[in-house]
């Protein structure tokens, strides 16, 4: 549970309303109080609806409720005072005190007091983007890898042990098709850079064979490929391993460029390899959770049948065919039956199943990235309570399976544990992208970049007085906040149309503009040489409405991101980080801080920035944003 400013203001509140309702025999519960106790948004600091509840629930006239309650309302500590207004009981804070509370511990615990350890003892394993290693990141696949990352980052900052996995389907159709062109190059007619970024390459490959197969039938080699492709040791297996790693070191780079880490590579050939689908059909089987159908349409596959099963969630009662074949009748296993062994082997239904080698020794962020392999040695991957995995809509009926089967062989509070993050289509400049047919094609995440970068130069060269390594280093960092912010700011269930106007907005609701806005704080404490100490100052200075609110804002930021990790929300940080920097903005230019003759004045307001600086620079790393210093 929460141990911020606010929280602890808010359980004074609901103790002492909790001896209100035991006084007129309620027996509320101080979390039922402290669910009608927010930040007010017209009177007080804080209030409270917990007469109109009362009121409403138990038929107590509101008149009543008001006499009976006043008693109660004076002598809180941290408050000056609190009344009823408009059926709300209002708390008007002792802005000395508060703002000693929350700025002795903004001192005390620098970045971490934003952070939280209600999570502590749960490992979590994020999986994303799981693209199929055939094309480049085209901006949709960009909106999975940046909520899976900052996820990640969110649950981790509040204690959550977090495993970051990319799921490569070496073995679907995709693939197939993709090596199939491979090999087949001088068929398609096309002009290939072998020295190009690899994704991009084999992208065009990938999307030159779909145009070949349109005017040529090449299904039986294609199939004749996927089953060659599973054997180990054959020329298409290691020409397929080759190809597929080049497409993680090209797609990694782009990664890396985002500020997008990952623990380890599940490579679903090792899933066969392994023999992790037959071990979780076996004991699917065992259970009587799948069957082998005797069904003249199925006969030979193994199947779910749902007109056996009780308590089915909506989206599956109501489908018109209730069997869903897992196994083919010639033992192709469909995605879902892979998918759900995979999550067996998640949520440690199955043990023991993987080797893991090194991929790459070390990344950016200073660790290395394990990957599945035939040889290699065990490590502690695997075997999470709960997982999360960023997958668009379009596949939420799948994810609901996977949930289903989860929970009729591990039961109820395991398959509790299993999260789909559905995520809404994203457009760019109106267009609607698909693998096959290339649209992605000068809309990859590597374009995005590098004309995020183009346009950030421009903006900063005619806003900023920077050298030109200054630039390059402003503009990078820039580009970086401006895509992660854009993407990251609308609910996930949502669709998203990537604006470049908003993107890279210096004035409001954008990445640049909260790194501006920190760069300004940062500029302010560089100007004052010596060391602050908050026992030493005098906080009753702080009255300003601006300097109120954002003391109040920084007392909610532990509060805001146990929310987000809990409703797995990037956005509400995102929110959070946007009326911070812009409360900062409005702070900044009313009041001034190093040109004040007050001294006692300035002190308490060099505090307040150095606060603002370290929960602004906090906010910013958890969303994978890195806090510029200068601008």
């Amino acid at each position: 549970m929460s141990d911020s400013p606010f929280s602890q203001v808010k359980g004074i509140i609901a103790a002492r309303l909790k001896e209100f309702s035991n006084s007129i025999k309620l027996d509320y519960s101080l979390e039922d109080i402290e669910s009608t106790i927010d930040l007010s948004k017209k009177f007080g600091d804080l209030s409270s609806s917990m007469l109109m509840k009362i009121s409403k629930v138990n038929g107590i006239s509101m008149d009543s409720l008001v006499s009976s309650i006043k008693p109660y309302l004076s002598n809180i500590d941290y408050f000056k005072e609190a009344k009823v207004e408009s059926g709300f009981i209002n708390f008007y804070l002792d802005k000395a005190k508060f703002s000693k509370l929350v700025l002795e511990l903004v001192d005390s615990k620098g970045e971490d007091f934003m952070a939280s350890d209600s999570g502590k003892g749960i490992k979590v394993i994020v999986e994303s983007p799981s693209v199929n290693p055939v094309h480049p990141w085209h901006v949709g696949q960009v909106r999975s890898a940046l909520l899976g990352d900052t996820i990640s980052n969110m649950m981790e900052s509040c204690g959550y042990e977090v495993e970051r996995e990319d799921y490569i389907d070496d073995l679907g159709l995709q693939s197939a098709e993709a090596l199939w062109g491979l090999i087949n190059k001088d068929k398609l007619n096309i002009n290939l850079d072998p020295e190009e970024k690899y994704d991009h390459y084999i992208g065009k490959i990938y999307v030159a064979t779909n145009t070949y197969m349109q005017s040529n039938n090449i299904e039986e080699e294609i199939k004749s490929l996927s089953k060659e492709m599973e054997i180990d040791g054959t020329y298409e297996s290691n020409l397929l391993h080759d190809s597929v790693s080049n497409y993680i070191t090209a797609e990694y780079e782009t990664a890396f460029k985002l500020n997008i880490y990952h623990d380890n590579l599940i490579w679903e050939s090792d899933i066969v390899r392994n023999n992790l689908l037959e071990k979780a059909m076996d004991l699917l089987l065992k259970k009587g959770i799948v069957e082998k159908s005797n069904d003249k349409k199925y006969e030979g596959c193994i199947v779910i049948n749902y007109n056996k099963m009780e308590n089915l969630p909506p989206e599956i009662k109501g489908l018109k065919e209730q069997v869903k074949v897992l196994i083919r009748s010639n033992g192709t296993p469909d995605y879902l039956a892979k998918d759900i062994a995979f999550h067996m082997w998640k949520l440690g239904i199955i043990n023991g199943v993987f080797k893991f080698s090194e991929f790459m020794e070390k990344q950016p962020n200073g660790k290395p990235l394990y990957t599945t392999s035939i040889s290699g040695e065990d490590k502690p991957f695997g075997n999470a309570k709960i997982t999360v995995n960023t997958i668009d809509s379009r596949q939420s009926y799948e994810q609901s399976l996977v949930k289903l089967s989860i929970g009729l062989v591990g039961g109820e509070k395991l398959a509790e544990g299993f999260n789909h993050l559905a995520y809404g289509m994203v457009n760019l400049e109106g267009q609607k992208l698909a693998g096959r047919k290339g649209t992605w094609i000068g809309y990859t995440a590597d374009d995005l970049i590098n004309e995020a970068y183009t346009r950030a130069i421009s903006l900063i060269g005619s806003r900023f007085n920077l050298t030109d390594s200054e630039k390059d280093f402003v503009a990078r960092n820039i580009s970086v906040s401006a895509i992660r912010y854009e993407f990251l700011k609308i609910s996930n269930e949502k669709e998203l149309i990537f604006s470049w106007d908003n993107a890279l907005n210096f004035e409001g609701n954008s990445g640049p503009y909260c790194e501006y806005t920190h760069a300004r704080a940062v500029r302010i404490l560089e100007n004052f040489k010596g060391k602050l100490n908050p026992r030493e100052a005098d906080f009753s200075k702080l009255s300003t409405d601006y300097e109120s609110e954002i003391i109040k804002l920084l007392s909610i930021s532990q509060d805001i991101l146990e929310r987000a990790s809990r409703e797995m929300k990037p956005n509400l940080i995102v929110d959070y980080l946007s009326k911070l920097s812009t409360s900062f903005s409005k702070f900044y230019e009313a009041c001034p801080v190093i040109k004040n003759d007050d001294q006692e004045l300035r002190y308490a307001r060099l505090l307040l920035v150095s606060a603002f600086e370290k929960v602004s620079s906090k906010s910013m790393r958890i969303l994978g944003i890195n806090p510029i210093d200068r601008m």
